[in-house]
């Protein structure tokens, strides 16, 4: 049970001109007695319910009864109370009792309750007045063998009145220790409705400490990771306090921002639980459990100086984070590790929402999963989505984009803007106005939010979007502004493709992209000109949408060796012939049925008939029907060349070879 910055005892001044607040932590040593005196009042009703706890009595054990109220809160991490245990009690009220309960399907205070209700409706009218009470809770008490004292506790048992208090650890906890966490949630109270948290760091000391690599970018993705795995919204910038930039000889200091509820969306409960735990992590006084998944913290070495912007009765307030606040922050003692974990966790993480812990939205969640289906069936034209880029040292700020889509050497950032407060926007169009001069800048921004971002709309460029971002709108603006096909096509070596080709005999379509730098099926029409062309080089050399690259004399040779062995065995299925030119000619062995049935087309004697889109037989022409399929002209659908031009040319080239060279044997048989 946590308690709110209202509870806790502050003291309201101005410094500066501004309004700041002070808020009351346990310095060691403070309090001491009157912290032992209230855990051992809590000793003393270990198992007792809790009626019999007072809280005037507790409060009067430390006096103030606003701190009071605030340790008792605290001391809910080692203290609780529990349900008592209905199997326990009737071993204790014997087995006879147990058992005539049991046969009546008795095993709660509810089933209880409506069993007596049940007794006085059906023996009393539904009604019992206070002289009869005892004498019927008497009766329907012995039915099981139970005193009206056994029944009247048993039909209370799940009040709030009858939990009883029980230790969650085997040893009292310390005085430090509730001093030590009643200072953490204080300082947390204050965060839970913070616009802003912001911490200057020693870039040199964060390095030395966390070990997070070499050089500012390592620190920055450092920080900007354990934002993003808590769903915190930040911003990074230099501090201009010394003027400092990227080529700044002394220590580097960064100024990192968390973003609290008020700033981002006015809701303090999810989201303040979450910029908490940030700060909690980043200080160093988090959880053993937490090492394992975040290792590096922001060491007090590092801070240079923080503070936060809290509200409070609708009033902002200036919080200092100074070194002796954060020094009233150390770890719990590991005797109390076991009685924190598992209340902090479910206190801290936080709930299930539309913010991802990996995404800053699930905007930009939903676009990585739909970029990633497409990457899956080759339908992004080589793009690859790359999740936290290096971040942008800029000359004044540093700008961490969202995604990088990155294509051979080319690598692309994008930006999905939101439309989140006017400060908000107003950051990010500072920021994007030092790199409308990159050039490999792309943004998404919501419709609502287009005027917003006119002032930037015409140095980048945008796809705008309504509810989810399309990765296929991404895709056309990639083609759009940063196709680089005429690069690509000039980089094709046509002689070592056609080389290739003339030893190999076929080059499968899918094979073609790769090996002349395309993605899409109208780059690699054009890509294959290039190679097949109309001079006497290219004699012999042909390409086939469906099918690929591939010399005439294999194609010939092929046609020869496929008619013969068709022409043996008539009017067959296509299903099963499609199998068997796969394990006849190995080269087929990984090819796809719609590129053999591309190839069959080739050839004007081979016909594959089709009476519904599944049932498909092939024969040469006018072999004789087997009787599978009736062919009438309403039903067959006769498969010929993709396009006229493919056999005009096949048969001009037919005409350049000789006789002899269709006669020769069957090299694939």
């Amino acid at each position: 049970m946590r308690f709110s910055l209202q509870d806790i005892k502050k003291q309201i001044h101005r410094r500066k001109g501004e309004l700041a607040v002070s808020l009351h932590f346990l310095r060691p040593g403070e309090c001491q007695d009157e912290i032992e005196r209230l855990i051992a009042y809590h000793e003393r009703l270990l198992g007792q319910p809790q009626r019999a706890f007072s809280r005037d009595e507790a409060r009067a054990c430390v006096g103030d009864y606003r701190l009071a109220d605030c340790l008792i809160a605290t001391l809910s991490m080692w203290y609780s109370w529990q349900q008592p245990s209905w199997e326990s009690l009737m071993q204790n009220y014997g087995d006879a009792s147990a058992v005539l309960l049991e046969i009546e399907n008795i095993t709660t205070p509810t089933h209880l309750r409506l069993a007596l209700f049940s007794y006085v409706n059906d023996h009393y009218q539904g009604f019992v007045d206070s002289a009869t009470r005892s004498s019927v809770l008497e009766t329907f008490a012995a039915d099981y063998q139970l005193s009206v004292a056994q029944l009247e506790y048993l039909l209370a048992l799940d009040s709030e009145e009858e939990a009883v208090l029980v230790r969650e650890t085997a040893q009292p906890p310390s005085v430090q220790d509730v001093a030590t966490l009643y200072n953490q949630w204080a300082f947390e109270a204050a965060l839970f409705n913070a616009s802003s948290v912001s911490f200057v760091i020693d870039c040199a000391a964060f390095e030395q400490q966390s070990e997070s690599g070499s050089g500012v970018g390592a620190v920055i993705k450092r920080l900007t990771y354990l934002a993003r795995k808590r769903g915190v919204y930040y911003d990074i910038s230099y501090d201009n306090d010394e003027g400092q930039r990227p080529g700044y000889s002394g220590s580097l200091r960064l100024r990192l921002t968390l973003y609290g509820p008020q700033e981002m969306t006015g809701a303090a409960q999810q989201y303040g639980l979450r910029l908490a735990q940030m700060c909690r992590m980043l200080l160093g006084y988090r959880r053993k459990t937490d090492a394992g998944a975040f290792p590096a913290m922001l060491p007090a070495k590092a801070i240079l100086e923080a503070e936060a912007t809290i509200h409070f009765l609708q009033r902002a307030y200036n919080f200092a984070i100074t070194s002796n606040v954060l020094a009233l922050l150390p770890p719990l003692s590991a005797n109390s590790e076991t009685a924190t974990e598992q209340g902090a966790t479910t206190v801290l993480e936080p709930a299930p929402s539309s913010v991802s812990t990996i995404f800053d939205s699930s905007i930009e969640h939903f676009f990585a999963g739909t970029f990633a289906s497409l990457e899956s069936s080759s339908a992004v034209d080589g793009w690859s989505l790359v999740r936290e880029p290096e971040p942008l040292l800029l000359e004044s700020s540093i700008f961490i984009p969202d995604f990088a889509l990155t294509r051979n050497a080319r690598r692309i950032y994008m930006e999905i803007l939101g439309f989140w407060t006017p400060s908000y926007r107003e950051r990010k169009v500072q920021k994007l106005q030092q790199l409308q001069d990159r050039g490999d800048i792309a943004l998404a921004i919501p419709i609502e939010a287009r005027e917003a971002f006119t002032a930037i709309a015409q140095h980048f460029p945008i796809v705008y979007y309504h509810g989810q971002l399309s990765a296929t709108d991404i895709l056309h603006m990639l083609r759009t502004h940063f196709d680089d096909f005429a690069q690509r096509l000039a980089s094709i070596d046509s002689d070592a493709v056609r080389q290739q080709v003339a030893r190999e005999g076929w080059i499968p379509e899918r094979t073609c992209y790769p090996l002349l730098h395309c993605y899409r099926r109208s780059e690699l029409a054009q890509a294959a000109r290039r190679v097949v062309g109309n001079g006497d080089d290219t004699a012999g050399l042909a390409f086939t949408p469906g099918i690929g690259l591939y010399t005439l004399d294999w194609l010939e040779h092929l046609q020869v060796s496929f008619v013969e062995w068709l022409g043996k065995m008539g009017v067959v299925p296509l299903a099963d012939i499609l199998p068997a030119c796969r394990t006849r000619w190995p080269q087929f062995a990984t090819t796809e049925d719609a590129t053999l049935e591309a190839l069959f087309s080739l050839w004007p004697e081979v016909q594959v008939k089709r009476s519904s889109i599944f049932d498909a037989t092939i024969a040469l022409e006018g072999a004789e029907d087997a009787g599978n399929i009736k062919d009438t002209p309403e039903e067959a659908i006769l498969y010929q060349a993709a396009t006229k031009k493919t056999i005009r040319e096949r048969k001009t080239s037919y005409k350049k070879h000789s006789k002899t060279e269709t006669q020769q044997g069957d090299l694939w048989g």
